[in-house]
């Protein structure tokens, strides 16, 4: 019996290409839904590796005095070793990207107001702090106004479930607090190296429900101007049905 020839298939190197492409393309579609999330992932991972920037970016009150204005938003992007790195960045990477894709431009603003609120808060009610690194107060702003942002929708929309998850949610963040302020400690991150900050958390989650109180303020003017121009329009859809005085169906009107 005669068998085939068995003919060796090519690589034509096509499947790393298109590979290559693929990824390419999610990763620029990630930028574009995620850009500041990423960017500030991408800086503090970088910040982590090259040692000689953490003291060039990290929070320094004196320096600031001296017109370094600056760190008082790079220094949330320093950190204190690998674990505070890690648990800080993971919790950011995810309230960041869900709050940055919800509403972009209410975002922008959480970020800018708990950036600068909680430096502003440490130099007020922390004057004997000198350095300060870290994400967590930004974690905290976020979660508060990612919950109660979710919390308002479950209302309106009666989700019980739902309102009743971002009530618990509140009363775990309450815990936490309450907890680092009795123990001077912190729940996740290994605070040998560095003395944990819990100030900085609370002005994080007043940030959070500053930055909440302002999204709810510029969101009421569109939905009263939505529902005040609905109202005509209904109107002039039933004086269109309206029948006609004289039409077929009523009869002319006679004088008795």
């Amino acid at each position: 019996m005669q068998k085939d020839d068995e003919v060796p298939t090519e690589s034509n190197g096509a499947e790393p290409s298109i590979c290559f492409t693929l990824t390419l393309l999610n990763t620029i579609t990630m930028f574009r839904r995620y850009p500041v999330t990423i960017f500030i992932v991408l800086l503090s991972i970088i910040t982590a590796g090259i040692p000689a920037l953490a003291p060039a970016l990290q929070l320094d009150f004196a320096l600031v005095a001296d017109g370094q204005w600056w760190r008082l938003i790079t220094g949330h992007f320093t950190h204190h070793g690998f674990s505070h790195l890690f648990w800080d960045l993971i919790m950011f990477a995810v309230l960041s990207a869900a709050c940055e894709h919800r509403h972009r431009k209410h975002y922008l603003i959480t970020m800018l107001v708990s950036l600068l609120g909680i430096s502003a808060a440490i130099a007020v009610f922390c004057p004997t702090i000198e350095t300060y690194r870290g994400l967590s107060g930004i974690d905290t702003g976020l979660f508060v106004w990612f919950i109660l942002d979710q919390a308002r929708d479950a209302f309106r929309g009666g989700n019980r479930t739902m309102c009743a998850v971002s009530a618990m949610a509140v009363i775990a963040l309450l815990g936490k607090l309450i907890y680092e302020l009795q123990t001077g400690g912190t729940l996740f991150v290994e605070s040998d190296t560095f003395t944990p900050l819990v100030q900085s958390h609370l002005a994080g989650a007043f940030t959070g429900a500053i930055s909440f109180a302002l999204s709810c303020i510029h969101r009421s003017p569109t939905r009263h101007a939505l529902a005040s121009d609905s109202r005509p329009s209904r109107s002039r859809a039933h004086h269109r049905t309206r029948t006609p005085i004289n039409s077929p169906i009523v009869g002319p009107i006679t004088n008795r």
